[in-house]
């Protein structure tokens, strides 16, 4: 009898320890972001042992976990630095704060929009999240903002125009500082296909739709913000990318226990993507480019920090350009630089910051007989203070800019003889402005549900003895735990550098008024806008502008899908007459799918109707020319629109953990369906014979990165 209560109690206590050696451990936690504190859904969190037990953060960030036994935690988030930790079944309530990585990849913007915290007065962030899952954004921050409902770009360029107004009047920012020319691969005038900042890794991408704050210099319709990280990097990371394209390699690593470095260089050949890409690419000849960026980032103590960023590229490109009496080769050379400092430092309510940036390039634009090298300095010097009480938030600075530009080149003598041997003639053109500003904004809390701000900022021309007035004025209430309204508008005032239209600076006064709403609530938010505007130039007509957005976004842990609809009326004021950003409809729709073992694809799709032109209806002989033409439009209110666009790009990607890193490969095809969307029309010689210019026919890009 006791042998066999001996032996029973044995079983037992082998069954219990079997049992408790088997028990799952449940794991909770959330992953956020060590910068902002914010939230990462979509990050991947999976045992060490057992890696195919991977699961997805949901838009909280949060997950849950179960394990068979202690293991190591492994947490992966494109854009961050991959992060371990080792649990047992003591640990709950885990917090996983992730840092920024410093890849030179395509893994560093954003592609999620949200709305920014009740805090402030305006539009909406986007945080650095999956590239990949926006298949439009072939990973460009400014591309990324293009697939926005606000953004009404009527080209697959990545200047940035939102609601209705010129990518001119919108102002784009790194680190606070205001970057002139934010493109790449751009024509002389300014039109750019791709931003400057495509390979720099960004902490977060703020987009103000309407009523840019006054504290941000040389803006007036919108404002796109980008900010690098100010943390100090932990330990050391490495990255290399690897595409059609070319490559890349970034190294990240402390100095001591105040400084880090970050650092990247790429390089970029398109003969293999212009190889695979024949049709979709036909008239680029050739292309090269090489750039390079450090960040140097010192903490003098928990108040005070400061952040030196260099970027510097040397790009190449030839493309075949088609005009009625001239076919050949547009030639662009352009190397650029541009240095950015930032200096913070914090002292009990009060937070003050100096920015100063230089910014200089030296370009040549070449085609036929016609030649453009313009070199150009832009200089910006800035200090901002901001008080914070609850409740109460007070800004106050001011900014000096200085644009030094020298064009030289020579010129057609008529505007049909453009072959190389034609006459031409040479020009210079000097220009020197000075433009100073200064600006004070107050919001204030008023109860749980309304915050109110006011801003003014005289701007001042001390050349020309000129001064003009931004005046803003926002108020936002919340009707509940779900909806939020922002109606927000003023007089803005902005010094406009030449661009496509224009030869000359000259002063933009726009008026305007939008009113915001959002519904958010479990897996669903809804947002909506109407605006109104007047846009007052000097050298161009003046246009009145109108219109209203809607998008409803469905996003829970594996499936994000929205669809956007809006619509822009923008028309001279004289005559009525629709601008190129006159769109009676524009609807846009993505969805972005995980099928699980770490593969997620998006499709988006893109349909507008198409852009108001004017017409060839005639033409009048060239005297001395045998057979050749000029134009005869027609009058503007007899224009027409081209075909309605449409567009549909596919992206998908697949992570993979490889020793210490991640190797993640992508595949994106832009113009999935190889659309024939018509841009522009163009004639011989007779201008008789017409035929279509295309926006881009289907392209394929592959690549991949791996960071460790």
């Amino acid at each position: 009898m006791y042998k066999t209560r001996y032996t029973l109690l044995t079983l037992l206590l082998f069954t219990l320890i079997c049992t408790s050696g088997r028990a799952q451990i449940t794991l909770n936690g959330t992953v956020q972001s060590q910068v902002d504190k914010l939230p990462l859904p979509g990050a991947y969190v999976y045992p060490k042992n057992d890696l195919g037990k991977v699961t997805t953060t949901d838009k909280a960030g949060h997950f849950d976990l179960k394990l068979e036994q202690p293991d190591t935690i492994l947490v992966s988030f494109l854009g961050f630095q991959a992060f371990s930790r080792y649990v047992t079944a003591s640990d709950t309530g885990l917090v996983f704060k992730l840092l920024p990585a410093s890849a030179a990849s395509m893994d560093a913007v954003t592609v999620r929009a949200r709305k920014i915290p009740s805090g402030e007065l305006a539009s909406t962030q986007i945080s650095q999240l999956d590239i990949y899952l926006n298949p439009a954004a072939n990973a460009d921050p400014l591309l990324a903002v293009n697939t926005l409902p606000a953004a009404t770009n009527v080209d697959e360029t990545a200047n940035v125009s939102l609601r209705g107004s010129p990518s001119a009047a919108t102002g784009v920012y790194l680190n606070e500082v205001p970057i002139r020319s934010a493109v790449r691969l751009d024509q002389s005038n300014g039109v750019g296909q791709f931003s400057i900042f495509g390979q720099i890794p960004l902490s977060a991408v703020r987009i103000y739709a309407s009523s840019p704050p006054v504290n941000f210099s040389q803006t007036s319709a919108g404002a796109v913000a980008l900010y690098t990280s100010k943390m100090l990097p932990t330990e050391r990371t490495s990255g290399l990318s690897l595409n059609l394209a070319g490559g890349g390699l970034s190294h990240a690593r402390p100095l001591g226990k105040k400084s880090g470095i970050r650092a990247f260089i790429n390089f970029s050949n398109l003969d293999a993507f212009r190889r695979l890409n024949r049709q979709g690419l036909p008239e680029l000849k050739a292309s090269s480019g090489f750039d390079a960026a450090v960040q140097l980032v010192h903490q003098f103590d928990d108040n005070s920090a400061l952040q030196l960023f260099y970027l510097g590229f040397n790009e190449r490109f030839r493309f075949e350009t088609t005009t009625p009496y001239y076919s050949g080769d547009f030639e662009q050379h352009k190397p650029r630089h541009l240095a950015i400092l930032n200096w913070q430092l914090d002292r009990g309510d009060w937070s003050w910051t100096l920015n100063q940036s230089v910014d200089w390039e030296n370009a040549e634009y070449r085609f036929g007989n016609s030649l453009t090298a313009p070199r150009r300095l832009t200089g910006h010097l800035a200090t901002h203070g901001q008080y914070s009480k609850p409740g109460v938030k007070l800004l106050t600075g001011g900014t000096w800019n200085v644009y030094a530009d020298r064009v030289k080149g020579q010129f057609p003598l008529t505007g049909y003889e453009l072959r190389p041997e034609d006459p031409s003639g040479s020009f210079t053109e000097n220009t020197d402005h000075q433009l100073a500003e200064a600006y004070a904004y107050t919001q204030l809390r008023l109860g749980d549900k309304w915050l109110a701000g006011f801003g003014l900022k005289p701007l001042y021309r001390p050349m020309a003895g000129e001064v003009k007035y931004t005046v803003q004025a926002s108020v936002k209430y919340r009707a509940g735990n779900w909806h939020r309204f922002n109606l927000g508008g003023g007089t803005f005032a902005q010094f406009l550098a030449p661009g496509p239209d224009i030869r000359e600076w000259q002063w933009l006064e726009l008026q305007q008024a939008a009113l915001e709403y959002t519904y958010e609530r479990r897996f669903w938010q809804v947002e909506a806008a109407v605006f109104i505007k007047q846009e007052s130039y000097e050298q161009l007509p003046d246009l009145k502008v109108s219109g209203a957005e809607g998008r409803v976004t469905f996003d829970d842990k594996s499936l994000r899908a929205w669809a956007s609809l809006a619509l822009v009326k923008s028309k001279s004021v004289a005559g009525d007459i629709p601008s190129r950003r006159d769109l009676p409809f524009l609807a846009r729709a993505q969805v972005q799918k995980e099928l699980g073992g770490n593969v997620n694809i998006g499709i988006a799709a893109t349909w507008r109707r198409g852009t108001y032109f004017l017409p060839v209806i005639g033409q009048t002989p060239l005297p001395g020319t045998e057979g050749w033409q000029a134009p005869v439009f027609a009058a503007p209110f007899a224009g027409e629109r081209h075909p309605n666009y449409r567009r549909i790009d596919l992206s998908t990607s697949k992570i993979l953990p490889l020793g210490e890193g991640q190797l993640i490969l992508y595949l994106s095809v832009n113009n999935l369906l190889d659309t024939e969307n018509i841009r522009n029309y163009t004639y011989d010689a007779t201008y008789l014979e017409r035929s279509n210019e295309v926006f881009t026919r289907r392209i394929v890009f592959v690549g991949g990165v791996y960071n460790w």
